[in-house]
């Protein structure tokens, strides 16, 4: 992470492999992890989302430098997973998910397909292609889920 920092948001994307094991610990392990993050993320500024494939996560986070940061460090120390891979570190016009400290809707056969073709994707454009794919889905599973649950509620 030796990038400077830039003024604005930035954004950082990363894919890891799981180190739980299913189905034993893993429902619980990323409800803490949620419950935890959720809380830490809103009191340092950052928002973001997770996915959980049973495999891999991936989680993009977005907010000032230093919070992302931080909070990568921290990531970066959990033994929960493994071969962390930075996917991208860079700065941002607006964040995608400003209303979410945390956004996590359980695991997803769908976005698990998106995860892997980002984790697989060789060379900088495809790579960059593939990300960007990524957090766009994810930002669209995080729509359709707020959408589903207003109308739960009837709102």
């Amino acid at each position: 992470m030796s990038e400077p920092s830039p003024a604005g948001p930035i954004g950082l994307l990363y894919i890891s492999t799981s180190n739980l094991r299913l189905p034993d610990e893993a429902a619980h392990e990323v409800d803490s992890i949620v419950n935890w993050s959720r809380r830490r993320n809103q009191a340092i500024g950052v928002t973001g989302a997770l996915v959980f494939t049973e495999r891999r996560f991936a989680q993009y986070l977005e907010g000032p430098a230093c919070g992302v940061d931080e909070l990568m460090a921290s990531i970066s120390r959990d033994a929960r997973h493994r071969d962390i891979d930075l996917i991208f570190r860079k700065p941002i016009d607006r964040p995608r998910f400003e209303t979410w400290a945390l956004a996590y809707a359980g695991p997803s056969t769908f976005v698990a397909g998106h995860v892997l073709a980002a984790a697989d994707a060789s060379g900088a454009g495809s790579r960059a292609k593939q990300a960007d794919r990524l957090v766009e889905t994810m930002s669209q599973f995080v729509q359709a889920q707020v959408m589903e649950q207003r109308r739960r509620s009837g709102g």
